[in-house]
Formats: structure tokens, sequence, C-alpha cells
């Protein structure tokens, strides 16, 4: 049976051709090969498991990794045989209608009154209209899904009376158990679905112990099925489930109109890891486009950078960036100062048009910028965390865990030194305030200027400011000091807003308001804009194509013989692909660890450190992470001082400083 279950029903909701491409297995699927690690990084699983101790009567319709493949009939077997029960929790119940089949995270049947209620580990916070439940675009996904389960419940048992909800991370609420997330540990030794271990029997009061709370959602499930809210503009609520239903059951292309945006994350996309394989994507333009091989090849809107007029070019079927005039974009403005966003993306355009790979810089307002600096520089980089269930009694969900920073230190006359790093992957241990401290005694060495890369930092440092605030630390007043000296208030900050005398400045920001360089395509993140300087910039090609060794750097975490900048097959290699693997010694068993084999990305990053606490390890496979993820960081702030040797060498015109 071709059975229209809840994940492909989501997929259809973000675009119905999906729906035709997903479990094909001669086409790549980006998203198929990691649930798992998206649950561990998100505490997901953990969330789930907690859900289940507000119902301690709950019986759970089993589901084992070890199945070859789901058992429908035998699940809804189960399933019907507890509904004969006047009064029942059920855990995965199952329910079919047709080919509709889904499973419910938590049921509770009350007579004929069934509560549906579905887990995520997404928080809400009422009273909030920022974070509140609400139909938008944050929300939408997730009240389809609810509608669809409630829809097949429902047809498959119509005299019973579904309610549906939502159960979600309260910001609002605060645990009183200390280390609640070290008691879901996730393991592959268990045969469970979820693969969590669960270390306490129940919860003797939920309303205080967990974080979880419940939503009613009704009011917003019945705009779905009135109409008001809509999958296909087209179509009522069952009618686009059964023309989802018959699509999916007769294998059939959906051939539905092209959504740009939604384009552009399409999963089902080739790339050099999965060349063997059919790219779902590239067939949906072919149909739809009419594009053959040689226009994959030609710029286009995706390449953008933060483009927001994807309706209009929706509406005209335009999509080549040759072919979207220059209206398109936006009003541009007259600046010489700064490169305004539409101003930008124009240059990028006409230099992906014209191949022309030289960057374009405004080369005496960069050197007024930079005229500003105090030597020594200082350039940062942290490693967080935001975890579903607090670690300490007294703290709410996805408070900010900041695990790590690296610091480089570059001097007047050239020296570069990676002077500091700091890493605690402790199981259960919260290492905010050790972070700081360290942070402090790190920057307070000396009074130049604080370089990070993107917003990250000062918004984690803010956060970081209100868990000072709220603690007894003696040290309390010192911290929260430091800590409002290198940063600017968020609009969310409780304090009075305020800019530090040593605010850190955004180095990525300087990118975009004075440099912009084609081999980006776009991208600001300091993981494209590296590679583009090691291709562009001859100062910097020439002194790290050298070993360590020959140059006034110092590290950490590499050997003098290391060399940045090498070639293969004529291209420059992307340092960060160079990073050593993480796990050689790891136990084969434990399958999630080849599909993370090298922490060169932020996100490797968060699923390393959620391995390091949830999954039991031995002290070797713990090392190798630790020695892993310093090796990333001080990539990250050596890689800002590349950055900057690359902008000195534009705005003095030398190649020698």
């Amino acid at each position: 049976m071709r059975a229209l279950t809840k994940s492909r029903f989501k997929l259809g909701l973000e675009c119905p051709n999906k729906l035709y491409y997903t479990k094909k297995k001669d086409y790549a699927n980006q998203k198929l090969d990691n649930p798992f690690l998206e649950a561990l990084a998100s505490g997901g699983f953990q969330v789930e498991e907690l859900a289940k101790l507000h119902y301690p009567d709950g019986i759970l319709i089993e589901d084992k990794k070890s199945d070859s493949a789901y058992n429908y009939k035998e699940k809804i077997l189960e399933t019907n045989k507890l509904l004969e029960r006047e009064n029942v929790v059920i855990f995965e119940a199952a329910f079919q209608f047709n080919n509709l089949f889904i499973r419910v995270d938590i049921l509770e049947k009350k007579g004929n009154q069934i509560n549906l209620i579905e887990v995520k580990s997404k928080s809400f916070q009422k009273g909030n209209p920022k974070k509140d439940v609400k139909y938008n675009t944050d929300w939408k996904f997730y009240l389809f899904d609810v509608a669809f389960q409630k829809y097949v419940i429902e047809k498959a048992f119509p005299e019973f009376i579904v309610t549906p909800f939502l159960m979600l991370a309260d910001k609002n609420k605060k645990t009183t158990i200390d280390g609640l997330n070290q008691l879901f540990r996730v393991t592959k030794k268990t045969d469970n679905r979820t693969g969590v271990q669960t270390h306490i029997s129940k919860l003797e009061n939920p309303r205080q112990e967990s974080v979880l709370s419940t939503v009613d959602i009704s009011n917003i499930i019945n705009d779905i099925e009135s109409g008001k809210h809509r999958i296909l503009k087209d179509f009522d609520f069952e009618d686009a489930i059964q023309l989802f239903a018959k699509a999916y059951a007769e294998d059939r292309y959906f051939d539905y109109d092209l959504n740009f945006q939604v384009c552009k994350k399409c999963e089902f996309k080739t790339d050099n890891d999965n060349q063997n394989l059919k790219s779902g994507f590239k067939e949906c333009f072919s149909k739809k486009m009419g594009w053959k091989e040689a226009d994959f090849n030609e710029p286009n809107a995706f390449e953008i950078w933060d483009f927001r007029r994807w309706s209009k070019l929706n509406d005209s079927g335009v999509f080549k960036l040759k072919d979207i005039e220059d209206e398109v974009f936006g009003d541009k403005t007259d600046s010489f100062v700064k490169m305004p966003r539409i101003n930008r993306q124009l240059i990028q355009k006409y230099k992906s048009i014209e191949n022309d790979f030289e960057p374009e810089v405004l080369k005496e307002a960069l050197k007024s910028e930079m005229d500003t600096w105090i030597f020594p520089l200082n350039f940062i980089d942290f490693e967080t965390s935001m975890v579903a269930l607090p670690f300490y009694a007294g703290q709410k969900p996805y408070e900010q865990v900041v695990f790590q920073f690296s610091h480089h230190i570059l001097f007047e006359d050239g020296r570069i030194e990676h002077a500091n790093e700091f890493i605690n992957l402790n199981p259960g241990e919260f290492p905010n305030f050790e972070f700081v401290r360290a942070l402090k005694l790190a920057l307070e060495q000396n009074q130049g200027s604080i370089f990070r890369f993107s917003n990250h930092e000062n918004t984690v440092l803010n956060q970081i400011l209100e868990q000072v605030y709220d603690s007894n630390l003696a040290d309390k007043n010192d911290l929260f000091e430091f800590i409002q000296g290198i940063t600017r208030a968020v609009e969310s900050s409780p304090f009075p807003s305020w800019i530090g005398s040593r605010c850190m400045i955004d180095l990525c920001q300087v990118i975009k308001d004075y440099y912009y360089n084609p081999y980006t395509k776009g991208s600001n993140s300091i993981k494209e804009v590296l590679p583009a300087v090691f291709k562009t910039s001859q100062y910097v090609i020439n002194k790290y194509s050298q070993p360590l060794a020959n140059l006034k750097v110092t590290s950490k975490n590499f050997k003098p013989s290391k060399i940045w900048i090498t070639k293969e097959n004529g291209e420059v290699v992307d340092p960060y692909k160079s990073l050593p693997p993480t796990h050689k010694d790891h136990d084969d068993s434990f399958e999630l660890i080849g599909e993370m084999d090298e922490i060169n990305n932020g996100g490797a990053a968060l699923t390393a450190y959620g391995r390091t606490q949830y999954t039991d390890m031995d002290d070797r496979e713990r090392k190798n992470i630790r020695k892993a993820l310093l090796k990333y960081c001080e990539l990250d702030t050596l890689a800002m001082v590349m950055i900057y040797e690359h902008l000195l060498e534009l705005t003095r015109n030398r190649f020698d400083f």
C-alpha cells in the first residue's frame, strides 16, 4: 500500500511536487539521511519522552527500529483494540482511512471524546505576540499536520469528537528538576524508535517539574477545515487531501506551479556527494520551465543575496538573472559610502552575467572604517546550543548554552597569536558563567578592537546577560558590566538600551557594507567568504601557502607544518573541508557517526555537542570530538584574521605589510 503518511503530507504542504520524489531511492534527498541528527541536536526525542511522562498510564504501540518496515495493519489492530476501552491514553496510536495513514503522538480517549496531542520540541510563549501559537509561516506546517491527523481519525471513527492540541516547550515555565536534560539519554543500543533511555519513571507534579504545556488549537484547525487557510488556493482542505492521496497512490507527478522561494530550499538536489542519483529539482524545472542541462549553469535568482521579490518572479515566470529587469530588485540608492542592499544585488547580477570575478570594493570608505580600529585586534567566535530541556532547576526551555570560544589576536607588527580558547563538553554542566569568566580574562589582556562575524555572538551575550542578572554569583556585577561593555542591546532585551564602550565590530557587516566577492555567489557566510578570499587575495595566497612554522602565526591545535592553502586538480581546497575526521575510532554500531565524519560547520558542531551531552561514550571518543571542535573553532577566528588581511591588502594597494 502506498500510504500517504503525515510526514509525506507535510512534504506536500511545502510543495505538492515533492510527493512524487519522496521515498524514490534513485533520487537525491538531502533531508533523508539526518532526521536522527536533527532530533539529537534539538532535543526532540527527549521532549517526546518527557511528554509521555505527563500520562503515566499511557500505553505505547511500539514501533521498533529493528522492524524492517512499518506494519500498518498490526499497529491499527492494536490501536482499535485499545480504543474499545472507555478511557485510555495511547502513545503512537495508528489510524487509517483509505490510503491515508497516521500515527498520533499522544491520544487521550474519554468516552467518545478524543484529545489529539501532537508533541513538538518547538517553543511558544503565551502572551507574547511574536512567540504565541497562531496561524503564520512559523506555525503553518505544524497546524496543517494536526488538521490532517484530525481528518483521518474522524473519517476512521465518525463517532469520535476530536479536540486538537499541540504540546510544546513553554517559555513561561521553569523546571523544578535539576539535570532534567540528563534524564533522557540517546543510545543506539535501545530498540525503541526514539533511541532514548529514560532515567525517570514518573513526574510527581508535571505542572511544576516539566517545561511542556498543551495548547488547544481548535479554533485555528476549524479555520483550516472551513477553507479560510488553504494548502492549494483553489481547493478546500478535504479536496486537497484527496488530490494529494490520489497523486501519491498513482505515483504521479503533481505538476504544481513552481514557487521559486520554496524551490531554493528543495532537498531533491544533487551535489558532489550524490551525483549518481537523479535530481528532482532539475526534473521539476525541466517539466515546468522547459530547461535543458545548459540552463542550470546560467546565473539565476537563487544566487542573489537577501532577495525579497520572489512573488514578482513567480508571477512573471522569469528566473535567470539576465532576464530579470533591474526594477524588480527595487530602487537603487545613490551611495558611495556603503553598499545598500539593492545596489549590492545589482553588482552581483552584472558580475554574474558578465562572468566577472573581480571583487567590488569601496576602498576609500572601507579604509576610513578600518582606520578607526584599535590594535591589537581581537577576533572571537562562539559555539552554542539551545536545548529544549533545561540543565538546572529554575531554568526555562531553550536557555542559551555557550560551550566554546576561540580567540585570535593580530598585533600591529603583523604577529598573529591564537591567544585563548575555551571548551566545556562535560555532560550536564551548564558552562555559561565559566565561559564568560574565561572570555573576560581573555579580552581584558588588551584594549584593542573586538571582532565577531555576524550577530550571533552579540545575541548570545545578551542572553547570558539575563542569566547573570538572575543569578546569585559572587562576581555577578563584574560579569554584567563586562558583557554590556562589549555588546549592544538587542530588541528583546529587558534592560535599558545600551552600546558598550568597546562594542564588538561585526566583520560580516563590514563585508556587506564595503565588499562583494563574486566567488561567494551572494553568501556572506564565513564558510563562503574565506574560500573566495583564497581564490582572489594574492597576499593571503602567498602567505598561507607556507607552513605555519614559517609565519608569525601561533596555533593551539594545528602542527607547525600545517599549510592552509593547498590545491587539488588546480583548484584551491576549501579550508573547512580540509579539517580532519572527528571519529576515526568510533564504534561502528553507532550509525549516526558516519553521517557527521567532519566538524566543518555550525550544524555539525551543534550535533557533536548534543552527542557529548546525551549519549554514552568512552573517553577516547569524547577526546576526538573535543579535538575536532577545537580545530573547527580555531579556524573560524583565523579565517576572520585572513579576511581582515585581505581587506587591508585592498585598501593599501600592496601585497606585503
